[in-house]
């Protein structure tokens, strides 16, 4: 959360620090489908949290059908009942194309790396006095 708020400030701004941010979410979550893809230990812990969890199942199904529509939904609102961060891992033991899970995870990380961006760059400038008339001075 701290690198992500701190983001915009780091990368010279909001747009560059949500991308920045979206770009290395996409390159970890894609470390972690593919070692759910290959015959790993992963992979086996993976077909085992899917297997404890009836509702995974389906997901098999949606993504295959739906790829990167379903999975920047399900980034968007995670519903399932486990933590987001084993997402990736469920991916991998699916079907789905791997540039259809980097487009939907880049995409569904895209919007709250944004807010998090601009959330810290607005900090930075009341803290720094440099609030711009008619914007930030005007939110508070």
């Amino acid at each position: 959360v701290v690198l992500a708020l701190a983001s915009g400030i780091l990368f010279g701004g909001v747009w560059q620090g949500a991308l920045t941010s979206a770009f290395a979410a996409t390159v970890g979550s894609s470390v972690a489908f593919g070692l759910a893809k290959l015959d790993t230990p992963v992979r086996v812990k993976a077909l085992e949290v899917v297997e404890e969890y009836p509702s995974l199942r389906g997901i098999e199904k949606v993504v295959a059908k739906d790829g990167l529509k379903a999975i920047l939904t399900l980034r968007l609102a995670p519903v399932l009942p486990i933590p987001i961060g084993l997402y990736n891992y469920v991916y991998g033991v699916t079907n789905v194309p791997y540039f259809q899970f980097a487009g939907g995870i880049f995409l569904g990380s895209f919007k709250p790396y944004l807010l998090d961006s601009y959330i810290g760059v607005f900090g930075k400038e009341i803290v720094d006095g440099n609030a711009k008339s008619g914007g930030t001075e005007d939110a508070l």
